[in-house]
């Protein structure tokens, strides 16, 4: 077994600096605001320091809200693509007597495929940072059980000393402020929830039947503690007579979950204080919990029959409960997207409809317990009356999304005419944006709370649009009014089937005249319809299929569509329709990004990972290439500009070429790099305009100054 002392040295050798600028053309980067779409599932107000919160989500990011302006300020926008796991915010941590200090955690996964986890500290509230990575460690900032915690604190009576506790590899301390970490005595494995009390520690086991821990020395020994419910802790607050108040589950959450219950511990005696308890018929657990000046509130977890998940506040420790969503109102006004996706009679339009799902983080405003707030499988809701409670007048939420865009963007472009962009999106569909300055009011993507794998339009006939849908009873759409109006597709055999978990919809794309459609499930081969879907045949010449496979239509000639096969470096074309294709040329690469410059028949661009095609020519210069775009040509220029996200001499960025990529300038700085982009798009209208869609960011306009 490793020694404490040379994982402390490990640890501490891992430091890496973020924040500062490089040079750069001027740019404004804002949000496009679709305002919702993605987990958010932990709050943080500061203990001592009123107008002071942040969220967390499970992939995009960590959030500080700004009070004055009523909006979310995005705080991991300068890592870049080697930190691409600092989106994933397993837990949060703030120093309670340091205002300006701030700790959060990178980490996605737990799989072996992904980066070390992290632990990353400001002494600027968020505006730059500084990251230890910690070897072999994976944190699970979108895994299960991340609506669990906190499991980072910092010791309120020294503020050096830092716990953290981890999905698969126990609970670590550090001395130095996070600077470098050792593995504490605690035996267990999993760790759900850190508490520190003066020199007690309890902390919540993750692995089934264990229950709460505590240590009362410091962290030198621990102890399961006596009569603790055989559940998964997910949630502790203390009150200011030492009782202990706990939520607990039988699974991690934020789905799976069957049992649960709250408890409070007063010295030895544990009590029973569940406000609604599950049943056989009405499975559910308890996650979200927060004790403020004698008002407790506890979350419903996964519970999706009956009248669905809740919010319960007690006034007396648990004695007497009121239930929050009889007496609720939600204000969704000015997001139409989010009446449609609380609607619905799926089988899950329950756990939407009223409060919300996945509840898991719920907080009352230490300063001001008229405000609470929540979050759920979508967004955040926001009340400034909670004192409505039990009155006559209703608790009224607001949704509380604005700039905190989570949306995980799985297709985007940019047509020449009609919508500016459209987007589609996971577990929301999207949207055709014609106005980037507030939310859509049409043009919505349709089912709303289901994934649109891909969107494409016709190049010559842009008003004709395409996308692909995981869905049980519709798998791709097609609108001929620019997304105004949307027929069902029938899809190709392979997706004629209500099990879409093992069916995706995988990418769908159209010709440039709109008159053919070429699809590719995920996991299976291309598939070509002449008539729009009404009959499909299987394409040859097809590469060997797997996830993530697509063709392109080309801009000019309607029978021509192409595709890059990584396992041989073939650029393959086919000329009648997609009904077959054949190699093109052959390139040096094994990965790559395939795209045609508009207006121009047969030109073809490829971000390779390590090179930049043109064609057959690499670009010169260019280290890296993950993702290429085109743009309106600058004045005086007939070629498109090109945009790229990768390697220029060595230095990562986003970068614009006007000369086809013969120079380049790097458009964005290093406090706007963005993590791993899911999508680029040029704007063909707008000189100079990028679209972007980082991972779990939604989607970004980025305009010259």
């Amino acid at each position: 077994m490793m020694g404490k002392r040379l994982w402390a040295a490990i640890l501490a050798g891992t430091l890496i600096s973020i924040g500062g600028l490089a040079r750069a053309e001027s740019y404004d980067w804002k949000t496009i605001p679709f305002e919702g779409g993605g987990f958010v599932d932990g709050f943080l107000y500061h203990p001592k320091s009123p107008g002071i919160l942040y969220a967390r989500t499970d992939v995009g990011g960590m959030y500080r809200f700004d009070f004055a302006r009523k909006s979310w300020v995005p705080l991991m926008d300068g890592f870049g693509r080697d930190d691409w796991d600092c989106f994933g915010i397993m837990t949060m941590a703030v120093d309670p007597n340091n205002p300006d200090r701030l700790y959060a955690t990178c980490g996605l996964y737990l799989s072996d495929r992904v980066p070390d986890g992290a632990v990353v500290r400001s002494e600027d509230q968020g505006a730059t940072w500084q990251v230890t990575r910690l070897p072999g460690i994976k944190l699970g900032g979108n895994a299960m059980g991340r609506g669990t915690g906190e499991r980072l604190q910092v010791d309120p009576t020294d503020g050096d000393t830092v716990w953290l506790g981890t999905n698969q590899d126990g609970l670590w301390v550090s001395h130095d402020r996070g600077r470098s970490f050792t593995r504490s005595a605690y035996a267990q494995k999993s760790v759900t929830t850190v508490l520190i009390s003066g020199q007690t520690l309890y902390i919540g086991s993750g692995e089934v039947g264990e229950g709460l821990f505590r240590s009362s020395d410091g962290g030198k020994t621990f102890a399961a503690v006596p009569g603790s419910p055989k559940m998964i802790p997910h949630q502790i607050a203390m009150g200011q007579d030492g009782t202990l108040y706990v939520t607990f589950s039988d699974n991690l959450g934020p789905h799976g979950v069957t049992g649960g219950a709250v408890w409070k511990l007063k010295g030895d005696t544990w009590t029973d204080i569940t406000p609604a308890k599950p049943s056989k018929g009405t499975p559910f657990g308890y996650s979200g919990l927060d004790l403020q000046n004698g008002w407790l509130v506890v979350s419903t977890s996964d519970r999706y029959s009956g009248s669905g998940d809740d919010l319960y506040v007690s006034r007396d420790g648990g004695g007497h409960w009121t239930p929050v969503g009889p007496q609720a109102s939600h204000d969704v006004a000015g997001h139409p997207w989010l009446i449609d996706y609380m609607g619905g009679d799926d089988k899950d339009a329950v756990a939407r409809k009223h409060m919300g799902h996945w509840m898991d983080a719920v907080k009352i405003n230490p300063f001001n317990p008229k405000e609470l707030l929540y979050g759920t499988g979508y967004g955040v809701w926001m009340t400034e009356n909670l004192d409505a409670l039990g009155g006559e007048h209703k608790v009224e939420f607001a949704f509380a999304n604005n700039n905190l865009e989570e949306t995980v963007i799985l297709g985007l472009e940019s047509p020449p005419a009609g919508p500016k962009v459209l987007m589609a999106a996971g577990d929301v569909a999207g949207s055709a944006f014609t106005d980037l300055t507030k939310t859509p009011s049409h043009g919505l993507f349709s089912p709303t709370n289901k994934t649109n794998q891909s969107v494409a339009f016709a190049a010559r006939k842009p008003n004709i649009i395409v996308r692909s849908v995981d869905a049980e009873d519709g798998h791709g759409y097609i609108s001929t009014d620019g997304a105004e109006t949307w027929a069902a597709l029938n899809p190709p055999p392979p997706l004629a089937t209500t099990d879409w978990h093992n069916h995706r919809a995988g990418k769908l794309v159209i010709s440039s005249e709109g008159k053919n459609l070429v699809w590719v499930p995920e996991n299976e081969g291309a598939w070509y319809s002449g008539d729009l879907g009404k009959t499909w045949a299987l394409s040859t010449g097809w590469p060997k299929p797997e996830r993530g496979q697509e063709a392109i239509a080309d801009p000019v000639n309607d029978a021509v569509f192409y595709a890059f096969d990584h396992h041989t470096g073939r650029v393959l074309v086919s000329h009648d329709s997609g009904a077959s294709f054949a190699p093109l040329y052959t390139l040096a690469a094994d990965e790559g990004q395939l795209r045609a410059v508009p207006g121009s028949e047969g030109d073809l661009w490829l971000a390779a990972g390590s090179a930049l095609y043109h064609r057959q020519t690499p670009i010169v210069g260019v280290d890296a290439a993950w993702q290429v775009t085109f743009g309106k040509a600058a004045p005086d220029h007939d070629y498109p500009a090109v945009f790229l996200w990768g390697q220029v001499k060595g230095e990562e960025g986003l970068w614009r070429s006007d000369d086809a990529g013969v120079s380049w300038t790097r458009i964005n700085d290093d406090a706007h790099r963005f993590g791993r982009m899911r999508a680029i798009a040029g704007d063909p209208r707008e000189y100079g305009t990028l679209y972007i869609s980082p991972d779990g960011r939604g989607t970004i306009v980025g305009r010259m100054k």
